[in-house]
């Protein structure tokens, strides 16, 4: 799989190396400087220390567990310790010390699974599973919980939110958004929480919702240049950033950019391949991304 790296400042992409192992829809965490974007397909993927994450997935024959960790300083990719759960389609938040891998699916089920990884000592541990399973759900950290967004149930796409308290270890409702929504992208920007695109039950949406969770509500703001389905979604120098997805016709290399001021998204530039369910990253200012489902599993890392 390869991974494109962003310079947020020219808007230009490069390649990074590509992971050890090929992985389609893996979530990706990075952990550390929010000025690089690094863009992993159907990949769960974060940055977390300056590094960058990429969880679980599917290689094109079987579901993945497996973790994979970046360094930007040297341009490799290692081994971690695997989930208990091998699932794809899941999403990845950090929260102080641990990463969380939140929901996902495999070929006979969605899951409310959450598990919780230790970067000191390597483990994962059960946390307390969501009230909702949650396939191709979105994730991030807002102030002192976990958010999971939309996704679907395993019979139809979610308008539904919840948030994980680490301190009780329970999962507890909030205000639904206006869409149902799976397979979106999430990110935070200004206290607040954005949720771009997905797919409702039947084709890719151009929607965007923002969440104050100090006011409980949610609103529209500007949408999508194009609808986007399996959008990746990153927040770099007070923009979010949406990179590729599927319009409903085709797979998507296209990157825009909100600017919340304005109140608009524009262009700003393409990554090396078409893709959809990319995970998107931040690290040292750069945007990375892994290829996605469109052509298959990939190892090929991009880094805008």
């Amino acid at each position: 799989m390869g991974v494109d790296i962003e310079n947020s400042g020219n808007s230009l992409w490069q390649k990074a190396t590509s992971l050890k192992q090929c992985i389609f829809n893996a979530e990706i965490l990075n952990k550390t400087d929010r000025n690089q974007i690094f863009v992993f397909p159907f990949l769960s993927f974060r940055h977390v220390s300056c590094k960058v994450y990429a969880v679980g997935g599917h290689d094109g024959s079987e579901h993945l567990g497996n973790m994979e960790v970046f360094d930007p300083l040297t341009n490799k990719w290692m081994m971690k310790a695997s989930m208990n759960t091998k699932r794809r389609g899941i999403a990845l938040a950090a929260l102080g010390g641990p990463i969380y891998a939140i929901g996902g699916l495999d070929d006979n089920s969605c899951f409310s699974d959450v598990e919780r990884y230790d970067i000191e000592s390597d483990r994962w541990s059960a946390v307390a599973p969501m009230n909702t399973p949650r396939g191709g759900v979105g994730s991030v950290a807002l102030g002192s919980y976990v958010y999971a967004v939309g996704g679907n149930d395993g019979v139809a796409s979610l308008s539904s939110v919840e948030r994980f308290d680490p301190h009780l270890n329970k999962w507890t409702d909030v205000r639904e958004m206006g869409q149902r929504r799976a397979g979106n992208g999430v990110s935070e920007l200004d206290g607040c929480l954005y949720v771009v695109g997905g797919f409702d039950d039947n084709s890719p949406l151009s929607s965007v919702e923002r969440y104050d969770p100090r006011m409980h509500s949610w609103e529209y703001v500007a949408e999508l240049t194009t609808p986007r389905g399996g959008v990746g979604v990153a927040t770099v120098m007070g923009r979010v950033f949406a990179v590729g997805g599927h319009n409903g016709n085709i797979y998507l290399n296209t990157v825009e950019a909100y600017e919340p001021r304005m109140n608009r998204w524009e262009l700003v530039g393409s990554v090396s391949h078409c893709r959809a369910g990319a995970g998107v990253a931040v690290c040292a200012s750069h945007i990375s991304q892994i290829r996605d489902v469109g052509q298959g599993s990939s190892n090929v890392v991009d880094c805008m």
